[in-house]
This record gives structure tokens, C-alpha cells and sequence, in this order.
């Protein structure tokens, strides 16, 4: 698995995931399975333009863990932006995996809405 985590003016975007997806009701990333023959840099690219309708290039690998059903390693990787990204959840391919994102500062994010893996990559962003 890999996904990108955007920070803009010292906030991080996060998405709410769909009631009927994987982490249902959760803020997370976008973020999905790397396809076969795909880097994990190259897949949370493609997941996040599926997902959000922007593409971005310029990224770094911030961190990984385990994914949550033990099969593999998630990738999260950091994309800073001077402006603030705004996804396109109408018109994104997979844009209907969330029901809404925003940019949340570490205080604003409760730790019980995310995963604690997540948390503590943001933490390290936003610290």
C-alpha cells in the first residue's frame, strides 16, 4: 500500500473515508494497493490523482508500517505545497472512497479518528 500526506501552511489534508470502505468513517490518506510492477512512490502518486483528481510530483518517503491486515508494508510519503491542494472528490475516478477532506492542524485531529500509525507521522510533520 502507499498514499501521499499533503502539508500546507503547517496543516496536513486529511480525507474521511466512505462508511462502506476499508477504515470506514476514518481520517486518513489517500492512499491504495500498489499495482503489480509499480513502485510505491509511483503508486501513492497514482492512488492520490485517483482518489483526489491532483497529481504531484514532488514527494518524499516520510515514513511506513505495517499495513493494518498484516500483508505488507504501507508507504506514506510527504508532499509540502505553498497552497493549500483542494481534491476533487466529484470528478476523481475514485473520489467516492471519501465523503470529505480538509487540513487540520496536530491539535484539531483527534488521535481516535485516524489510525495511530497515521498519528504518528503527523506528528513528526507537524511538530
Amino acid at each position: 500500500y502507499a498514499g501521499i500526506l499533503v502539508k500546507s501552511d503547517n496543516k496536513v489534508l486529511l480525507c474521511k473515508r466512505c462508511s462502506k470502505c476499508n477504515l470506514p468513517n476514518v481520517w486518513s490518506i489517500p492512499s491504495g494497493h500498489v499495482e503489480k510492477g509499480e513502485t510505491a512512490i509511483d503508486g501513492a502518486r497514482r492512488e492520490f490523482f485517483e482518489e483526489t483528481d491532483i497529481k504531484v510530483n514532488n514527494v518524499r518517503l516520510l515514513g511506513m508500517f505495517r499495513s493494518r491486515t498484516g500483508k505488507g508494508l504501507v508507504y506514506v510519503y510527504l508532499h509540502e505545497s505553498k497552497k493549500k491542494l483542494i481534491p476533487d472528490l466529484e470528478n476523481a475516478k475514485d473520489g467516492k472512497e471519501h465523503t470529505s477532506c480538509d487540513y487540520f492542524s496536530l491539535d484539531e485531529i483527534k488521535i481516535d479518528e485516524t489510525t495511530p500509525e497515521l498519528y504518528e507521522l503527523i506528528k513528526k510533520v507537524l511538530s
